[in-house]
């Protein structure tokens, strides 16, 4: 009995003293996931230009899938449906787009997309959602450099409406993925997209800060 005992206290021993390495091995993990997610997201704006630099007269297909024609509205509308986690309001530059869950290559091919792993409307964290910034006057985000700090921006999800004010708009590198971090305690959203003033494009980023929610 007193073995037992002896042999559990020194497992309990070591449980203790191993816990916050565990604990920052565990973070530092997460924190990794993320990043890859972060990196595949600022890909996929990538390849979107480099399909338009090869194909200037058309916009890259909305829907990746052989089996579906290109001009099946129907289709279109059930994805977008189904995947749906939001509406993105801005007024200032007539903007509303259903917001995808998932920065895949087909979601930004179709409307503005989440960031997985980042953050939710309305809560602590920050919100990422990024675009295209389409060739086509107001389509996408063609339009976001025209915010400015102090312009509302507003998330719709149900009954509540989430309402932002945009605080800073810079330009970062593709490399600048810190700009999707949330800051502690914080309740930010992050709009993204791509900046055609040289190559390699950098990033555009409008943050915003939650200002109160509306039932």
């Amino acid at each position: 009995m007193k073995k037992s005992l002896g042999i559990l206290l020194i497992i309990l021993g070591i449980i203790t003293i191993s816990y916050p390495k565990l604990r920052e091995a565990y973070f530092d993990y997460q924190q990794k996931k993320l990043l890859e997610t972060l990196t595949q997201s600022w890909e996929n704006l990538d390849e979107y230009y480099n399909d338009v630099e090869q194909n200037p007269e058309d916009e890259p297909s909305p829907i990746e899938d052989e089996n579906k024609a290109e001009n099946d509205s129907d289709y279109l509308a059930k994805y977008i449906e189904t995947h749906m986690e939001g509406i993105l309001k801005i007024e200032k530059i007539a903007l509303e787009l259903p917001i995808l869950k998932g920065a895949t290559k087909t979601n930004l091919n179709i409307s503005a997309a989440s960031i997985e792993g980042t953050g939710s409307p309305g809560q602590v964290g920050n919100y990422c959602i990024s675009a295209h910034r389409g060739r086509s006057y107001g389509r996408l985000f063609n339009r976001l450099d025209e915010l400015e700090k102090g312009d509302l921006v507003q998330i719709l999800q149900q009954n509540i409406t989430y309402t932002y004010e945009v605080i800073e708009k810079l330009l970062v590198e593709a490399k600048d993925t810190w700009v999707l971090m949330p800051e502690k305690g914080q309740k930010h959203l992050t709009l993204i997209t791509c900046d055609y003033s040289r190559k390699p494009y950098p990033r555009l980023i409008v943050k915003a800060r939650l200002l109160d929610e509306k039932q």
